[in-house]
C-alpha cells in the first residue's frame, strides 16, 4: 500500500520516509554523486530542523527516520526541496531523460520507540539483503556506521538506543 506524504506538521511525530527514483537502477553508486546526494539531505534536513535518526541511501532509493520537531516546518516541505534539488544538482549523468523520482514519496508515521527500532535496523539491513554488504555497520551510505562507531555521517544523527559495537565479527 502506498502512503502518499502528509501536508500537516504533527509535533514530536516519527516519519519513516521512503523516496524512490523513477526508474530503478544503480543511479547512486559513484562515492562523490553520494556524497552529494547525502550532504543535500543533511541541507533541508536542517533548513526544516529535523531530527534524523537514521538513513540509508541505496542505488536507487533513499529512507530515513525523521522526527517532526515542535519548531520544525513540514517533513513534506524537506522531502519535496530535497528531491528537487537532487534533481537539479545531483542527477546522474547517465539518467535518461524524464521526471528522476516518483511523484511524492512513502511516509509512514511510526507509532513509538520500538516501532522505530524496527524501522532502523530494517534501513541497516538493506543493503546487506541487497548484497552491497556483508555488515550493515560496513556500508557508507547509510547512518549504521555511525550507529555502531564505525565511522562519520554526512547527515547529522540523533541517536535512537540501539547497542554499539561491531555486529560482524
Amino acid at each position: 500500500m502506498r502512503r502518499r506524504h502528509r501536508q500537516t506538521a504533527i509535533a514530536g511525530s516519527i516519519h519513516f520516509i521512503t523516496a524512490v527514483t523513477a526508474q530503478r537502477g544503480n543511479w547512486f553508486t559513484e562515492p562523490e554523486l553520494c556524497e552529494n546526494v547525502l550532504q543535500l539531505f543533511e541541507g533541508y534536513r536542517a533548513k526544516h530542523n529535523l531530527t534524523c535518526f537514521g538513513y540509508v541511501l541505496m542505488p536507487d532509493h533513499l529512507h530515513s527516520l525523521l522526527l517532526q520537531s515542535d519548531d520544525g516546518d513540514q517533513v513534506s516541505r524537506a522531502v519535496g526541496g530535497f528531491k528537487q534539488m537532487v534533481s537539479i544538482k545531483s542527477r546522474p549523468t547517465d539518467y535518461l531523460e524524464g521526471r528522476f523520482w516518483r511523484e511524492g514519496y512513502d511516509d509512514v508515521l511510526v507509532p513509538g520507540r520500538d516501532a522505530a527500532m524496527t524501522k532502523l535496523r530494517y534501513m541497516h539491513d538493506n543493503p546487506v539483503r541487497r548484497g552491497l554488504a556483508t555488515c550493515a555497520e560496513d556500508y557508507r551510505w547509510s547512518s549504521a556506521p555511525w550507529y555502531y562507531e564505525k565511522g562519520e555521517s554526512v547527515v547529522a544523527l540523533e541517536q535512537l538506543p540501539f547497542p554499539a559495537g561491531n555486529r560482524c565479527a
